[in-house]
């Protein structure tokens, strides 16, 4: 099921709608007016997206709600972020509220309820200004677990006057006009609920901008760091690097582009109580929305063709078997055409034990996979069962027919690997011997061996 479908059977049951974020409108916002910052914006992103194939604690990331994306996580918490590629030398304290983006995180976690379950990140290739009580005073300060406390409460008080000063020409919501204007922001008075919110605020978000790469850089280092490793992790075979990291951004860069401008103005942000929510904003979530699948389809192999064993993989015999053989016996399928329909089974278990992900997601993979053989089986079986005298036997025919229908090409479920047509008639006859289908009349498989 992809991401429209889930979210389309979500409108039917509010339970179902894990994140209530995305039943608020985010708020009306231009973005980055060039294609480069757009792509180095979308590279960010990518971070996230590639970290999903191989950690099981992110969810999904949904692209341009809010802030340039947002990360949802597995444990119901989201994170707003905020992208700034910047050639300055530095940010100051003053910069980074007006230019920086941390006046808009500031009014977005307000619209958002300031809810304890949305974080919030700026990430910043440019360094911010190491002077006392600057910028990258700040930094040290802001966080769940601030790497500095003493002066934190004056820090509160300078952002705060620095917000209260970007309010006087940009108008943001959430944060208070407080006349008259004055030049210096020091010397604003700043109301102390404000301060106070402000104070909430910063524990609520992380500065990164240590170690950010440029946009020169960002790409080698994506693939480097993380894409590289994920496939290894993976075991994908034969996978085209560069190919799959250009599709991969095209892919994000499509989900930020995705239905027309990103906003009206923020409404609700729901809680727990999981209130109605507006149907055409799901759609705009799910058109932006990107899952760890989402990101596995992108991915360009070198060869159209699959090995059933990969390289350094020893073929074993998988355990069970038993009913199968029975099953196989009783439908009069030749022994030599069990015999290998038995070796087959084992080059399933052997790809899926070592391939498999081993993150939440496989189950179902597997599931949906498991619906679609068997459909494919069972009609197989009334095509052979068809063709014969009533009453006798037609494994053989059925056996024949699923060699020759049960294929990659007729499978509509991803799965995160390639796959041939040997894995998946390994996949069936694990079925069967799970007892999924037989190859006759259902019978007693615990009885003894079948004639």
């Amino acid at each position: 099921m992809g991401v429209v479908d889930v979210l389309a059977d979500s409108v039917g049951d509010p339970e179902h709608f894990v994140h209530p974020i995305f039943q608020l409108r985010p708020g009306e916002d231009s973005g980055s007016d060039t294609l480069g910052l757009y792509r180095y914006q979308a590279e960010v992103a990518a971070q996230a997206c590639l970290a999903m194939l191989t950690q099981d604690v992110i969810d999904y990331v949904v692209c341009e709600w809010h802030e340039d994306f947002v990360i949802a996580f597995t444990n119901g918490e989201v994170e707003l972020v905020s992208v700034k590629h910047s050639s300055r030398t530095q940010w100051t304290l003053a910069d980074l509220c007006k230019d920086g983006g941390v006046a808009h995180l500031f009014d977005r976690w307000s619209a958002c309820g300031r809810a304890a379950n949305v974080r919030l990140r700026l990430t910043t290739n440019a360094p911010l200004s190491p002077a006392k009580d600057n910028a990258s005073t700040l930094a040290r300060m802001c966080g769940p677990d601030p790497e500095l406390t003493t002066g934190r409460d004056a820090m509160a008080k300078s952002l705060s006057q620095h917000l209260l000063k970007v309010r006087w020409k940009q108008p943001y919501d959430s944060i208070p006009e407080v006349l008259p204007e004055l030049r210096k922001a020091s010397d604003i008075a700043a109301p102390q609920d404000f301060i106070d919110h402000v104070t909430n605020f910063m524990a609520a978000l992380e500065i990164h901008y240590k170690d950010v790469p440029s946009h020169r850089h960002i790409t080698d280092i994506n693939i480097r760091q993380l894409l590289e490793p994920a496939i290894e992790d993976l075991q994908l075979d034969h996978v085209d690097v560069n190919a799959s990291y250009k599709r991969i951004i095209e892919r994000v860069e499509q989900a930020n582009r995705s239905e027309g401008e990103r906003g009206q103005l923020a409404a609700y942000v729901a809680d727990s109580s999981r209130v109605r929510y507006n149907t055409q904003i799901l759609r705009r979530v799910a058109s932006r929305t990107l899952y760890r699948q989402t990101i596995l389809d992108e991915f360009v192999y070198r060869q159209a063709a699959v090995p059933t064993y990969s390289r350094g993989q020893a073929p074993m015999i998988a355990p069970g078997g038993a009913a199968l053989r029975k099953k196989l016996a009783r439908g009069q399928v030749p022994s030599d055409e069990a015999a290998y329909a038995e070796e087959l089974r084992s080059a399933w278990y052997v790809t899926w034990s070592q391939r498999r992900s081993g993150l939440a997601g496989d189950a179902m993979d597997l599931e949906n996979l498991r619906l679609e053989v068997v459909d494919t089986v069972f009609d197989c079986r009334a095509h052979a069962q068809s063709e014969v005298i009533d009453g006798a036997a037609f494994g053989q025919r059925m056996n024949q027919l699923i060699r020759q229908r049960l294929t990659p090409e007729v499978v509509d479920t991803p799965i995160p690997f390639k796959i041939n047509k040997l894995h998946l008639r390994g996949l069936a006859y694990q079925l069967c011997d799970e007892c999924h289908f037989y190859f006759s009349a259902p019978f007693d498989v615990s009885t003894g061996e079948a004639s």
